[in-house]
Formats: C-alpha cells, structure tokens, sequence
C-alpha cells in the first residue's frame, strides 16, 4: 500500500498537493552560463518550442454549472499551467539563448476568473518578461542572481495559488483517511505479491498482468494491473505498456489511480524520447493527455462538489510539475530522476530473465 503511495499522504493533510519545487543551488546557475559551451544539434533545435503561445489551458468537454468549486478547479488548472508554461520558457533562455519575452508575454491570464489570482498571475509573467534578457549577446554573462529573480516569482506566484486553493477550503482528509482510500489492496486483495513482481522480470509476470487487465471488470483493477504492467520490461524503450496506459485515459472512466496512470505514462515517454536538457520535452502533449484526466475527474466532482477525494485528485493531478529542463538530476533533464522514483526497482535490480541469461552465457 505504502510503496504505491510514493509518500503522497504525508502532505495531504495540510493542504492541496503540489509537487515540490527543485530549488537550484548556486552552482547551477553558473552552469547555465555555461551552455554555450556545449556542442547542441542543429535538427533538434526544430523540436525545442516555447509553450506559452501555445494552446496551453484547460477547457472543459461539457458544459459546467456555475458553481464556486467547480469554477475553483478550471482556476487551479489554469493557474498551474500558465505558472508551468512561462517557467518552461525561461528555461530556454538559460539553456538556449532564446529571447522568450514576447512569447511569454502572450499568456491568457483572463481565463483565470479569481480576480486576485488573475492579478497575480499578470505579475509573474510581467515579471519574466521584465528581467529576462532580450541580448543574446549576455547568454555567457547570465548568473546565479538572475535565476534567483526567475525562481522568486515563481515561488511566489505557486505561493497565491497554494494559499487560495488549499484543500482544507472544500474539505478535510486525515492521513488515515486517505490512506484507506488509496489502499490497492480493496480492488487487488493479493496486491503486495503483485507488487513483488516488479522485482522479477519475466514473460510469464508481463503475460499474468496484461491477462488480469484485460479481464478485470474493474476500471480501477484495470489501472492497477497495467500501472504493474508497465513495470515489467523496464529497459524496454519505447514501451509496450506506453499505448495500454493511454487507452486507460481517453476511456474518460474516472479511477483514483488516474493520476498514477498518467505519472507512469509521461514518464516513459519521456525517458524514450530524451533525457536530456537538450533534448525534446513533449510538455504539450503530455499536459493535453492531463486534461484529458482532469476532465474526467471534475465530472466527477461536477456531481457531487462536495467530494473531497475527487477534488483532491483533481488538484494533484492539476499541480504536478511539468518536465522540466534544470532539475536536482545533474545530468539531463528531470524525467530520469521521476523515472527512479516511480520505478525504484531499477536502482534496486532484480531477477531479469535477460541477466538469469547473460550470466549462464558467461
């Protein structure tokens, strides 16, 4: 129960669950400044788009009543992504030279309905706008104090977002109680053996798993099995759990795992497509594929405004960072460092069929 978690409960009590900010040290500010340095491909470069003059925002599918915590919710959504959007684009000029400011300057702050939060998501990118560098020519001058200045309207922008839409303002959940309702073991009564299988790479584990997904008559097992699934063939890129755990989120079947389905899934991706700062970061697509859930969970919430686990999910869901190219991970982007996380089974080995194979051969 508690290895699924990942150690969310602890923060649910005191508020809305937000993903903890990697905060830089000095030292990497300076590394930034040292990019240009670095030998970057051309063709790649064709990849590496800024977000926020894109279509970055939550809309939802249906139509939605006018009520106070609906309304909250498209605000969290909408809040977090423009937060999410301008620091990614911040990022290319510290990794890339790229003059971001008219981009960033082209974020919708008016979807947001909460006055004060409109207010204040108008500072942060004002703010962006302001101190990043338009002259190229400083990409090799930029410093420690600069990234300080990015980091700090950040923070404090998350700060508003975090105090307006605590989770104590809809509702109250214990540990204990949350804990009850994340416990696989209600759907999947043998769940720990199921767990342990991660340790065991094998064709028959992945063959037992994919059969008991496609089997279940439980949406929720469903998510369970092939979230366990996609921990088999760990080395395997791209992965074949990669279009299951998709099928999972377009179904628009609500599932309290639905935020693990989705971490999994992003994860993956990313890891196969590059885990370099360098690299491309499909963030668009993977936020698309988060609305997608987001949707799903607010029908949820929609029918009953008063459902404190569904708002929970939703405002999880909804704050989660994106990939993000600077990250306590020194050596590429932040996708490795999520991937260990999410599946600690790599740093802690196991009984591949494939190494059972290699040390016969030797």
């Amino acid at each position: 129960m508690k290895k699924f978690i990942f150690g969310i409960a602890a923060i649910i009590v005191v508020g809305i669950v937000v993903v903890s900010f990697l905060k830089r040290g000095n030292g990497e500010g300076k590394q930034a400044a040292e990019v240009a340095e670095d030998t970057i491909d051309s063709e790649s470069l064709f990849y590496i788009e800024p977000l926020s003059n894109k279509d970055i925002y939550f809309k939802a599918d249906t139509v939605l009543p006018d009520n106070p915590v609906v309304n909250d919710m498209v605000d969290v959504a909408n809040g977090y992504a423009i937060l999410r959007a301008a620091y990614c684009d911040a990022e290319l000029w510290f990794r890339f030279g790229g003059v971001v400011n008219d981009t960033i300057s082209l974020l919708k702050t008016d979807v947001i309905k909460d006055k004060g939060i409109r207010a204040a998501a108008e500072k942060y990118v004002k703010t962006l706008v302001d101190i990043l560098p338009r002259d190229t020519a400083l990409w090799n001058e930029v410093d420690t104090l600069l990234w300080a200045n990015v980091w700090s309207a950040r923070e404090s922008f998350a700060d508003k977002l975090t105090g307006r839409f605590s989770l104590n303002h809809y509702g109250r959940i214990t540990e204990k109680d949350f804990q009850k309702y994340m416990d696989m073991k209600q759907f999947i009564p043998n769940y720990d053996s199921i767990y342990n299988l991660r340790k065991y790479q094998s064709e028959e584990n992945e063959f037992y798993l994919k059969v008991m997904a496609e089997q279940t008559q439980s949406f929720d097992r469903e998510c369970l099995y092939t979230v366990e699934y996609a921990h088999q063939r760990r080395h395997e890129e791209p992965h074949v759990a990669i279009p299951m755990l998709e099928a999972l989120m377009k179904s628009g079947k609500f599932s309290r795992y639905l935020h693990e389905v989705w971490r999994t899934w992003r994860v993956l991706r990313q890891v196969a497509q590059s885990p370099s700062r360098d690299g491309m970061i499909l963030n668009l697509e993977y936020n698309q594929m988060r609305f997608r859930c987001l949707n799903t969970i607010l029908k949820q919430i929609v029918k009953d405004p008063k459902d404190i686990y569904a708002i929970n999910d939703f405002c999880f869901l909804a704050t989660y960072d994106n990939i993000i190219r600077y990250s306590q991970f020194m050596f590429g982007n932040s996708a490795p460092l999520e991937h260990m996380m999410l599946f600690p089974e790599i740093l802690e080995g196991g009984n591949d069929e494939d190494n059972e194979d290699l040390d016969e051969d030797s």
